[in-house]
């Protein structure tokens, strides 16, 4: 149990990669608070993750509305006293354009959430954390935010944004001894790729490591989700 009794929270927890990340993390012993737009979507993860025997409670949240926001982590952490680790997982893409077609209501739509939205959550979730002088912030990134692909401009600039995002937080909140770290998961089967690639429950390993004090040391960190262990110098086993 290498998260007993850790509260998570895990933005679009309700399927893919965050659901997945959620039901790790609760076979792990930790608590599990999760978000998302669609509330049926979230009503039926919440039910999944609490049958592994782990408190989970699921809200509807839009991660883009600062309202929203504040609504969703002053309920997390009114149910759960505390946030340990937070995964910045909600994310979007829009179909492949070059920047002369891309729709400039699709550029605002990308930007508001795969990076407006991770800065409104941590900004909401960073004054526990600080008061607890703990804390593990882990932003889902992508390969597209770490080379150029043509056609991908919006979302390129989103996760490329995040990247530099973490690296910013991981320097400014060190010494309240919260970490803040990127994995870039590779091509996993979730709505946003088609459903093509890796089981999203292949990638959710280097989250686990990340979320556990066994990382404490770690941060600042861009991750692959299948090279981590090199990256670290962890050797498996």
């Amino acid at each position: 149990m290498k998260l007993q009794d850790k509260v998570a929270l895990i933005t679009g927890g309700s399927r893919g990669i965050g659901k997945a990340v959620a039901m790790a993390y609760a076979r792990e012993g930790a608590k599990v608070a999760i978000c998302a737009r669609t509330g049926s979507e979230v009503e039926q993860a919440a039910q999944e993750i609490g049958a592994l025997r782990a408190e989970c409670k699921g809200w509807t949240c839009d991660v883009s509305v600062e309202a929203s926001v504040k609504e969703f982590v002053a309920a997390a952490g009114d149910e759960f006293g505390r946030i340990d680790i937070l995964v910045n997982n909600a994310g979007v893409m829009t179909r492949p354009a070059s920047i002369t077609e891309l729709d400039i209501k699709k550029w605002d739509y990308t930007i508001a959430v795969n990076l407006r939205g991770p800065f409104l959550v941590t900004q909401a979730v960073l004054p526990l954390m600080m008061k607890q002088r703990s804390g593990s912030i882990i932003n889902v990134s992508s390969i597209i935010g770490r080379g150029a692909y043509a056609n991908f401009i919006a979302y390129a600039t989103s996760k490329w944004g995040l990247e530099g995002f973490t690296q910013t937080l991981a320097a400014e909140v060190r010494s309240y001894n919260i970490r803040a770290n990127t994995v870039e998961p590779g091509v996993v089967a979730t709505k946003l790729t088609g459903y093509s690639g890796s089981k999203p429950e292949s990638v959710t390993e280097v989250f686990v490591y990340l979320a556990a004090d066994e990382a404490k040391g770690i941060t600042g960190k861009m991750l692959n989700s299948s090279g981590w262990r090199q990256e670290v110098g962890k050797n498996r086993g």
